[in-house]
């Protein structure tokens, strides 16, 4: 190996390993063991602990490098949902179970279930306090990382990793869950998300759910080129196949881990070095990665692989475009009329001017409604505002 994949990925923590072993599924493996239907998962793990410190003792035995905690659903929203009201209890007590089984924990987090504005009526300051309350929870409790999966909104993580960072600087890895086009439920183009969250700092990047290993590998193999040149490895935690719900109310998963294991060296080989499942896998299937990874970790060699460098690109949370600074033109100034000229602009991108703050709060009411890409000039803290809240990333000339 010409160089080490800790230098390649020069955003990821040196102490964790690479390639890494993530675990398997939590909420089908819980229902498995008898978890009914319908339940609230994190209830019903504090009253059954042993259970998934079962699955978990297994995933660890299996191979795993890391285990995330049962807190996938532990923010304040989605527990009061099921009438649950002591969010930093709760999450330190979950952590509890997991803390000490594993050579690294991580701190799950998931979407919250709220709508922000404009799209919906929760401010975005108010999903980011969200976060920061279950975020001060897990890093309080002892988790080594940050794991916000199952991501259907860019707008979302972004207040995830943004509340995240208000109280730790601890790693955070994200994966997004996309269809087989490769975009989230609310339409967010992954190399859009990559981009835009490597801004905010976070270490690792890919996908969980809603597909099987081969769609899963397709669409992370056109982010490589990307997360070579950002430092960010690629996380790949795919379902074991398509779900079918049988007669009696189970649900059966078409991939066995020999099967899916068939795909664990392309995945490697590809230049996606996290793996792990996610429904419908278990400890088998972790066995099955955990032998591939230490087979084929010696060879592995991502020297040769291309890079697309990012550093002119702006993005929406649908499209990023490279930008030439030889055709910026003239700025377009936020102002009262900053709609209708940035509406009518031509080319790939739009240039603005922010240079204040009643620029910024302008530009932030205007830019949902805008299609293209925006890079931008003017003040510094004003630019900070927009990009706080700006559904993308916003390249600054």
């Amino acid at each position: 190996m010409s160089e080490s994949l800790h230098s390649i990925y020069y955003r990821f923590p040196k102490n964790f390993p690479l390639p890494m072993v993530l675990d398997g599924s939590t909420g089908t493996s819980l229902m498995r063991e008898g978890m009914p239907a319908g339940s609230c998962t994190e209830k019903w793990v504090l009253e059954h602990p042993e259970v998934l410190q079962k699955i978990q003792q297994d995933y660890v035995q299996s191979g795993s490098d890391a285990l995330y905690t049962p807190t996938f659903g532990a923010n304040r929203p989605t527990l009061e949902r099921s009438d649950l009201t002591e969010t930093a209890k709760i999450n330190s007590d979950l952590v509890a179970i997991t803390k000490g089984k594993a050579k690294l924990i991580g701190g799950d987090m998931s979407p919250t279930g709220l709508f922000i504005e404009p799209f919906g009526d929760t401010p975005f300051d108010e999903v980011v306090e969200v976060y920061r309350e279950q975020a001060e929870a897990l890093d309080k409790a002892g988790v080594d990382f940050f794991a916000s999966e199952t991501n259907i909104s860019l707008q979302e993580v972004r207040a995830a990793v943004i509340g995240i960072r208000k109280v730790s600087d601890k790693p955070i890895f994200v994966t997004m869950t996309v269809d087989d086009s490769g975009r989230t439920l609310s339409g967010d183009s992954l190399v859009s998300c990559l981009i835009s969250l490597a801004e905010l700092g976070i270490s690792a990047f890919g996908t969980n759910c809603s597909q099987g290993p081969d769609g899963m590998l397709e669409l992370l193999r056109e982010l490589v080129p990307y997360s070579l040149a950002l430092g960010i490895p690629l996380i790949a935690k795919p379902n074991a196949g398509m779900p079918h719900d049988e007669p009696d109310g189970s649900r059966h998963f078409d991939l066995d881990a020999d099967t899916f294991a068939k795909y664990v060296p392309e995945f490697l080989n590809s230049g996606i070095p996290i793996l792990g499942g996610c429904c419908g896998t278990d400890s088998c299937f972790i066995k099955k990665i955990r032998e591939c990874a230490d087979k084929i970790a010696p060879t592995l060699d991502y020297s040769t692989c291309d890079r697309i460098d990012t550093t002119s690109f702006a993005c929406t949370n649908r499209d990023a475009v490279e930008i030439n600074k030889t055709e910026l033109g003239e700025p377009i100034l936020a102002d009262e009329s900053f709609y209708d000229n940035a509406a009518m602009a031509e080319g790939e991108f739009i240039y603005v001017s922010i240079p204040d703050e009643e620029a910024a709060d302008i530009f932030i009411e205007n830019a949902p409604m805008l299609m293209l890409p925006c890079t931008v000039t003017g003040n510094t803290e004003a630019i900070k505002k927009a990009k706080h809240y700006y559904n993308g990333y916003l390249l600054e000339i």
